[in-house]
């Protein structure tokens, strides 16, 4: 749908699962609806996850992440929302809202920017994380991985996840976690550790990615020890975290809850018109969530223009 520079009711920052269901709901409200996003549509599910089977959405029991992703596209698109391809550049507390391309104005601004994939910082790593020359944040596409020696680092859910969608496509695998014991969901650990999908090495951590044109070695030290080795790998999957998209709101002068937005019970920020929904304020980083704070973000951002909102 084609948009001209102009005002908005809603505008929505960020297209990922919180967006798109911000969008929906405040286009079903009869809102002028404009969800701005500069990458792809949905966000880390189809920048990172694109391949991954979503288990956990309601009423959904088994859908590919893209796929789960074209249902939202879709359906804002079908509620009468504006799908603007604009990345923002900054968001000013009149709702005023710069991108890339142009300027725009609303009566509301919600943030669904959510999060990017935390890095190490370590040598070989920025050089091997383009065109798919062995550095990943995830199983990105299975393809890329068959019959690899695969290296994940991280001890959370993500790094967990990708040993075993690595496994599908490989049986060299091995996981790096710098402590003793994991923090992820019970089932998910022990489908790891019960089914030998990888060589668990605790207490290990990166500290340096080798190779020529591609990743050939992975440096590792035992944080226990401090012995360092050396192990052959192709790929080096580092799954130890997600920070926040903060960029777009740095001037913004938003109160923050450690790396979160900080909202109150409406999603509602300390800057009047300004709400926030998603990864972007939650600790509980899942679909459902987001999804859920989006619809209630939208809700909320109505009341507060339609006044009294059952008129």
């Amino acid at each position: 749908m084609a948009v001209e520079k102009g005002e908005f009711d809603v505008i929505v920052v960020g297209g990922g699962p919180a967006g798109l269901s911000a969008g929906m709901i405040s286009s079903n409200k009869g809102l002028r609806t404009a969800i701005f996003e500069g990458g792809a549509w949905g966000g880390l599910l189809a920048t990172i996850y694109p391949y991954k089977t979503v288990y956990n959405y309601p009423g959904v029991p088994k859908i590919l992440a893209s796929h789960l992703v074209a249902e939202w596209v879709r359906q804002a698109a079908d509620q009468g929302a504006y799908l603007v391809p604009e990345r923002v550049t900054s968001i000013a507390s009149d709702k005023r809202v710069v991108t890339t391309e142009g300027e725009y104005r609303a009566k509301v601004a919600i943030i669904a920017t959510g999060m990017k994939p935390n890095t190490l910082g370590i040598p070989g790593e920025d050089k091997f994380s383009r065109k798919n020359r062995g550095v990943f944040p995830y199983v990105t596409e299975p393809a890329l991985f068959r019959d690899k020696r695969v290296l994940v680092v991280g001890g959370g859910d993500t790094a967990l996840d990708a040993v075993l969608d690595a496994h599908e496509v490989t049986d060299h695998i091995w996981l790096a976690h710098r402590k003793d014991a994991f923090r992820a969901a019970e089932t998910t650990v022990n489908a790891v550790l019960n089914e030998s999908t990888a060589e668990v090495l605790y207490n290990t951590e990166l500290v340096e990615i080798l190779g020529d044109i591609e990743v050939s070695q992975a440096r590792l030290r035992n944080n226990k020890t401090d012995k360092t080795s050396t192990l052959e790998v192709d790929i080096v999957v580092i799954a130890v975290g997600l920070v926040p998209n903060t960029e777009v709101f740095s001037e913004l002068g938003l109160e923050m809850n450690g790396k979160f937005i900080k909202v109150d019970g409406d999603m509602r920020t300390n800057v009047e018109g300004i709400f926030a929904a998603g990864d972007i304020v939650s600790v509980y980083q899942l679909a459902t969530v987001a999804a859920a704070q989006g619809a209630l973000a939208a809700h909320n951002a109505y009341k507060y223009i339609r006044k009294p909102y059952w008129k």
